[in-house]
């Protein structure tokens, strides 16, 4: 079997490995295409690394729009000239979606791994990718029924945090977690406001420490001077930033998911630059949630502040409660337990390489 694997972003790099793992237990793959370290260690020939093209925002997109489109380039040659099985896009919709096309127009089997987020941003979307996409494999059910019901070939996996994280972690020490996010934009915007929560609350006697999430795809600059504060240690991963806490700020992507999956009341953050964020006022209209633990479990189980409520007072004062008072923490752990509910049944990316192989022929 032989694969085109497109992969822009850490999480796309992360789930993309796991599916190439899978399905080498039931077919010999060779994958070639763009990703990441993950990828890498797992046999992928890569082409492009993801750290060289990982961006959010409106605005930021466009500003490296000359450098995406001559990687698009550089692997529809490549495609064309490897003929793979099927081409294999997982996640970063504002590049896969356009290869999808491209893909479909140039007789390529397409299969879509981890959906790209239509039902916030892109309904109308909804028919290209019924014309260009072979299969579509969500994370979420919600997001299959909406496909099918537009007309796509759609397949629920359920998501792979549920194998990572069986059960939640027992209650944590004195410490604050923070978790700025993966992306350089999203630590430049959040850092500052979470360190201001940090020195609120510790001057209120609700913490000791901070513990700060350190993405592996960032350098050390992206945090400034920050990790050398005597009372903020940087961890390597969610896990041991939210071991030891009592509670946690969180950027409103995935991690949101991991904090809940470990147990842990936390508070949404959210900032982007203002033409960003009016950019995606237009264009988002129909969700009542921003966070994507609350869009799973369809319901708040954790506050969200978005832009300027994201300060460093608004988030001390949401997190005030729940590290002051037991009641509102256990009250917060039962909320969490809804998200892993709505996740789905472990082994998801075994599901997932089933159905790809059935997809493919055997």
């Amino acid at each position: 079997m032989k694969l085109l694997v497109v992969a822009g972003e850490p999480s796309g790099d992360l789930r993309a490995a796991e599916l190439l793992r899978e399905l080498r237990k039931r077919s010999e793959v060779h994958a070639f295409g763009m990703g990441g370290d993950r990828m890498l260690a797992g046999g992928v020939d890569l082409h492009f690394h993801h750290r060289d093209l990982s961006v959010m925002g409106f605005l930021e997109v466009l500003t490296s729009l000359p450098k995406l489109l001559g990687v698009a380039r550089a692997l529809k040659r490549r495609a064309l000239a490897e003929s793979p099985d099927a081409v294999v896009l997982v996640d970063y919709p504002g590049f896969n979606l356009r290869f999808a096309s491209w893909a479909h127009s140039h007789g390529l089997r397409v299969i879509y791994y981890v959906s790209p987020q239509l039902w916030a941003w892109g309904r109308g979307r909804m028919r290209k990718v019924r014309s260009c996409v072979d299969l579509m494999i969500t994370l979420f059910r919600f997001e299959k029924d909406l496909y099918r019901e537009n007309g796509v070939n759609a397949f629920w996996s359920g998501h792979p945090l549920v194998d990572e994280i069986p059960e939640p972690l027992p209650e944590g020490g004195a410490d604050l977690a923070l978790l700025p996010g993966s992306r350089r934009q999203e630590v430049r915007h959040l850092l500052s406001p979470m360190i201001g929560a940090f020195e609120l609350l510790r001057d209120r006697g609700l913490v000791e420490r901070a513990r700060i999430a350190v993405s592996p795809y960032l350098d050390e600059s992206a945090y400034g001077s920050v990790l050398d504060h005597p009372l903020i240690r940087g961890c390597a991963d969610i896990e041991s930033a939210l071991l030891p806490c009592r509670a946690a700020a969180v950027c409103s992507g995935t991690a949101t998911l991991e904090t809940a999956l470990y147990g842990r009341p936390f508070v949404i953050g959210y900032r982007t630059s203002l033409v960003s964020y009016l950019l995606a006022r237009m264009l988002v209209r129909e969700l009542d949630h921003i966070g994507m633990a609350n869009l799973v479990a369809r319901k708040e189980v954790a506050p969200e502040l978005v832009q300027r409520r994201a300060s460093a007072e608004g988030l001390a004062e949401a997190l005030d409660p729940l590290l002051r008072n037991a009641e509102a923490r256990e009250r917060a752990r039962e909320r969490l337990g809804e998200v892993r509910k709505a996740l789905g049944p472990p082994g998801s990316a075994s599901r997932a390489a089933a159905r790809i192989t059935e997809e493919l022929g055997g």
